[in-house]
């Protein structure tokens, strides 16, 4: 995970923030409720993006001969993979 807990906080209570000051949205429940939702929401999407360059990785070890003898990008077949298994899972990076 690229952020720490404390960021992610940080980030929940800004969104939550930038909401309030727009009269358009309404909450229905607490603010501190909705940070804790969101950051639980934060938190889980890049769990989630962890899981697909985990195996990223290992699909990219499993091959690795093969994509040296090929001479093939590295940088591009790992963004190629990853945004594949991404759709697979229906996520978009």
């Amino acid at each position: 995970m690229r952020l720490s807990p404390t960021k992610i906080d940080y980030l929940a209570q800004k969104f939550v923030r930038l909401m309030r000051e727009h009269e358009a949205v309404a909450f229905n429940i607490e603010a501190d409720e909705l940070e804790r939702i969101i950051a639980w929401e934060i938190t889980e999407e890049l769990r989630i993006e962890d899981e697909i360059d985990d195996e990223v990785n290992t699909l990219l070890d499993q091959y690795e001969r093969q994509i040296a003898h090929q001479d093939l990008d590295q940088m591009l077949l790992r963004r190629k993979l990853k945004q594949e298994l991404a759709r697979k899972r229906g996520y978009t990076l």
